[in-house]
């Protein structure tokens, strides 16, 4: 065995260990963010950019539910306010009539 074929198959074997290395450190990558809690929203074949479009999406329908909820408890505190206004209105006239 010559020096070249010597050399090339050190080489062979330095990109092998590279691969593995690589290997590992993705693994510890998922792994990390599976510890981490978000490992699940990112573990699968979507890209960054599709990530981001969800999370807007997701925040979009977020907002308009609360817009929404936010109308209706206006609606309700509009209702309760008008109540008090009456049932003020009731005890007035009922301590005029009693004076």
């Amino acid at each position: 065995m010559g020096i070249e074929d010597e050399y090339i198959g050190n080489l062979q074997q330095q990109v092998h260990f590279m691969e593995l290395e690589l290997k590992i450190l993705k693994e510890k990558v998922v792994d990390d963010e599976k510890n981490s809690g978000i490992g699940s929203l990112f573990d699968d074949e979507k890209t960054s950019h599709q990530h981001i479009s969800l999370l807007k999406s997701k925040y979009m329908q977020m907002r308009k539910d609360f817009e929404k909820k936010q109308q209706e408890i206006n609606k309700i505190k509009l209702d309760v306010v008008g109540e008090q206004f009456i049932l003020d209105s009731q005890i007035s006239t009922i301590q005029g009539q009693t004076s």
